[in-house]
């Protein structure tokens, strides 16, 4: 543990010194306010003794400089030294940050005594911020499975629908558009019964990747909502540009060519795409986005799947 002794008494700060150092503990001796609050500046000691009156200066308020320094220094446990210390001069030595007085001469097993309890201080104020990080650190790692999808890393169903809520309100704001793709793989029960459940995670890996990779940069969400479903948030987006997003996610799964004997429309893993778009403040609810999207996606799969459709623009003019 560092120590510093900051007492005018020669005599009195040898003998300090010695009773701390037989006990393997780091002390450094400080003659002046001035030497006090810049060691305190460039590394603040783990106990500090301040004399009431050093080198003419005002213990107290040598107390308060050390505070006002910030960092380490406001948890330094502060042991305030006199002859005599009256009660007013005690109660300005709380308001300035001393944390315990003791009269001089101070005996051995007195200074031990403050020098144990600051360090039991030490060890729990360490123990503290150990646990205080290992919570950030689990915090952290629940946020992610809050937000991520495990299996490919990217948005999951609640990130989704919150950032579909937060768009939406954005958009009703600036009086801007949005766009929604929704996407399933064709078949993919039929993979998964005639490839395994393993070799179909391997495919929605891999199909994520993709999607990921060929968006557009910007503020675009993508995200994961359910087992071979994904959704593409596309903020001030319209129709044409949306669609033309959508049949480049198309394609870039079809470049894939990931092989697929029984899918029932090509030899190889395809998706159907719903694009919905709302502009002028359209609809009423976000969720009308995603039904009017889903609605697009069904589309898609009725008229042969592994295609992309997308639903007219709804804007306050067609609805009224």
């Amino acid at each position: 543990m560092q120590i510093i002794i900051a007492d005018q008494n020669v005599q009195h700060r040898h003998k300090m010194l010695g009773t701390i150092e037989a006990r393997a503990h780091t002390v450094q001796e400080a003659l002046t306010g001035r030497e006090v609050v810049e060691c305190c500046r460039k590394k603040c000691p783990d106990l500090l003794f301040i004399d009431t009156i050093l080198a003419g200066e005002n213990g107290i308020e040598i107390v308060r400089q050390v505070r006002q320094t910030g960092g380490h220094a406001v948890w330094v446990p502060i042991v305030l030294m006199g002859e005599k210390i009256s009660d007013p001069e005690i109660m300005q030595g709380i308001e300035a940050g001393v944390d315990d007085v003791i009269l001089k001469p101070l005996s051995e097993a007195q200074v031990m005594l403050k020098v144990c309890s600051a360090l039991r201080h030490l060890n729990l104020k360490e123990e503290v911020f150990k646990v205080a990080h290992e919570l950030v650190v689990v915090n952290r790692a629940l946020q992610n499975v809050i937000t991520q999808d495990v299996l490919t890393g990217i948005d999951n169903s609640n990130s989704f629908e919150e950032a579909l809520e937060q768009e939406w309100f954005t958009t009703k704001k600036l009086n801007t558009c949005l766009s929604l793709v929704l996407l399933n793989l064709d078949f993919f029960q039929a993979y998964n019964q005639t490839y395994g459940a393993e070799a179909g995670d391997q495919v929605i890996k891999q199909v994520a990747m993709a999607l990921k990779m060929a968006l557009p940069t910007g503020n675009a969400t993508l995200a994961r909502t359910t087992g071979e479903t994904f959704a593409v948030l596309l903020p001030n987006v319209g129709r044409a540009s949306a669609f033309e997003v959508a049949e480049k996610l198309h394609k870039a799964i079809d470049d894939l060519k990931i092989p697929h004997q029984n899918s029932g429309c090509s030899d190889h893993i395809t998706a159907s795409f719903g694009v919905a778009t709302v502009e002028q403040g359209g609809f009423t609810k976000p969720w009308d986005l995603k039904d009017s999207a889903d609605f697009a996606l069904y589309q898609a799969k009725h008229y042969g799947r592994n295609r992309v459709v997308a639903v007219p623009v709804v804007s306050e003019e067609v609805k009224n």
